[in-house]
């Protein structure tokens, strides 16, 4: 075990100075996660949340999956994952929820294009097709309309766009934005025909995705229940039969379940990262 651990640690300071030559640090780094991260929030739907109270709050929750694990189980190894577990338990939480969020305003916002489309081939301004999509646009950004109406008679267009952009933080809205934004600075006649053609490829685009996600949802679903079994048939163990687990007790035992543990955790991400979805990349950061 030590010799093993030596060469780990080996491996990984020559990994470290390699990286530390190879590539050196970039300024503003951090500036990009912290915006990346503030990002993530906002599409789960936490616009007053921020970085700090989310991560304050993983630690805590950090620190009850572990209190609890120690309550149930009586192992130090296991209790200290499941303190991990729970540390990275709302980020998945959020995480899933980020994407269902995702998917219904993508929707929306397709079907948004279309009606603002037809709304300026009647005869409509820009700002008039998006004072009528706070009534009569998909339920999902209605409030957003009204907000981007109400900012661009009190604050400008263009600044009523960036607001916008900000609050919904997503790649399809980006495009849209920079649309109406250079249509509403350069003039012209073909905003209508941009809209049409970004609303036909989103929504074949969104398409392909639904049928991709129809069938990845099948592989998650194996890899939670694979993932499941053997803590649940731990847990049974421990409650009915103490006495049968007891081998684990010793420090050697719970270094075995700890890297079974491991094992099982590992190739969960590893299921899930390989059945990823491309992510859209935002278009407009700022």
């Amino acid at each position: 075990m030590i010799p093993l651990l030596l060469s780990i640690s080996l491996a990984g300071g020559v990994y470290l100075t390699y990286e530390g030559f190879a590539r050196p640090r970039r300024s503003g780094v951090p500036a990009v996660h912290a915006q990346a991260a503030r990002e993530f929030l906002i599409r789960a739907g936490l616009h007053e949340v921020t970085l700090r109270d989310f991560v304050m709050f993983s630690l805590l929750s950090g620190v009850i999956a572990g209190v609890i694990a120690q309550l149930v189980l009586g192992w130090v190894a296991l209790s200290a994952l499941a303190a991990v577990v729970g540390l990275f338990g709302p980020y998945a939480y959020y995480l899933r929820r980020h994407d269902q969020r995702r998917r219904a305003v993508q929707d929306a916002l397709v079907e948004a294009i279309e009606q603002l489309r037809d709304a300026i081939r009647t005869g409509l301004s820009v700002q008039e097709a998006l004072a009528g999509l706070a009534r009569t646009g998909p339920h999902v950004l209605r409030e957003e309309f009204g907000s981007l109406s109400r900012d661009a008679r009190l604050l400008g267009f263009e600044s009523a766009l960036r607001a916008t952009r900000d609050r919904l933080a997503d790649p399809v809205f980006d495009v849209v934005s920079s649309a109406l934004s250079i249509n509403d600075r350069l003039g012209g006649h073909l905003v209508s025909q941009v809209l049409d053609r970004l609303a036909e490829s989103t929504r074949a685009q969104l398409r392909i995705e639904h049928e991709v996600r129809a069938h990845q949802a099948r592989t998650v679903l194996s890899a939670r229940i694979v993932a499941a079994a053997p803590l649940v048939a731990l847990v049974g163990l421990r409650a009915t039969n103490p006495r049968y687990l007891s081998i684990f007790d010793s420090p050697l035992g719970q270094v075995v379940l700890l890297g079974c543990a491991a094992s099982v955790t590992l190739g969960y991400v590893a299921m899930l990262y390989l059945t990823r979805l491309p992510v859209q990349r935002r278009v407009v950061n700022q």
